[in-house]
């Protein structure tokens, strides 16, 4: 895994794992596996993050699935939790519940802007 730059015309974002910078992009085939993985649907899931209602395995799923639709083959599920828990689970929930959003809304707000968020994920804020 890479250090990388997020493009926001994707519904890419950027994510820092085990003080590295990595992208999560939205894509079909891991979302899928992201769903299966938590057992409950994009939506749902997207609503537990935004709640605070997730645990460590919802995470790593989904970052998970992210780092694979950017591209990164290799990151494994258990591995990705484990680069969680030593940065902490609350430090990712703003840049993973734009993923989510990202994946919902194809990084676009109602008014079609760009909604992903590169520069306030780059920064840590949101």
């Amino acid at each position: 895994m890479t250090d990388k730059i997020a493009n926001p015309e994707r519904g890419e974002v950027a994510i820092t794992l085990d003080g590295r910078r990595f992208v999560m992009r939205p894509d079909f085939e891991h979302l899928v596996e992201m769903e299966v993985r938590t057992g409950v649907g994009l939506v749902e899931l997207t609503r537990r993050i935004a709640s605070g209602k997730y645990g460590v395995r919802d995470m790593a799923a989904i970052v998970t699935a992210g780092l694979k639709g950017a591209g990164e083959e290799r990151a494994d599920f258990a591995k990705v939790g484990a680069m969680i828990l030593a940065d902490g689970l609350t430090s990712l929930v703003d840049p993973v519940n734009q993923f989510l959003i990202n994946a919902i809304t194809g990084g676009k707000t109602p008014s079609g802007d760009d909604s992903s968020g590169e520069a306030d994920a780059a920064s840590g804020q949101s």
